[in-house]
């Protein structure tokens, strides 16, 4: 009998310690962005292709890291946002058109549309301005994209 229940004991040890691990590599920042987890399913940032996201998993987007606000803590995103200036900002990050509000930014840089929720560590990137549109006004929100010169 005590056989028995010292398998069992063991049984749950090891349960335990797999979902200790797996949350851990799921959900700890200093692992779940190494190249070697197997739990990380994000694409490399670096990558770029010239052609528009492909529909991954149903969705209309594909995330990236965020590379909008470089070195910028993500709880002081939205603040520094509104401490620069907005015409610079859109020559240095290449968007041709803009808009922002208290809780996202949208822009359009080439071909691709971006939509960022300030805090965030990575952004949306749409192929078409439509399909941006729609994902916010199912979030509620109703941002126009306007032309550098608006910012002046």
């Amino acid at each position: 009998m005590r056989f028995i229940f010292s398998i069992i004991k063991n049984i749950i040890a090891i349960v335990l310690i797999i979902a200790i691990v797996l949350v851990a590599l799921k959900y700890a920042p200093f692992l779940k962005d190494k190249d070697w987890n197997p739990v990380n399913h994000h694409t490399p940032s670096m990558i770029q292709s010239d052609n528009p996201p492909e529909l991954e998993h149903g969705e209309r987007y594909s995330l990236e890291k965020n590379d909008i606000l470089n070195n910028v803590p993500l709880s002081q995103t939205e603040n520094v946002f509104n401490w620069i200036d907005k015409k610079e900002f859109m020559s240095v990050t290449g968007f041709s058109k803009m808009g922002y509000n208290d809780e996202f930014l949208i822009g359009q840089r080439d071909e691709q549309f971006i939509m960022y929720r300030f805090g965030s560590d990575e952004m949306r990137v749409y192929a078409t301005e439509i399909e941006m549109k729609q994902d916010l006004k199912q979030l509620g929100q109703d941002i126009e994209l306007k032309p550098a010169s608006s910012f002046e």
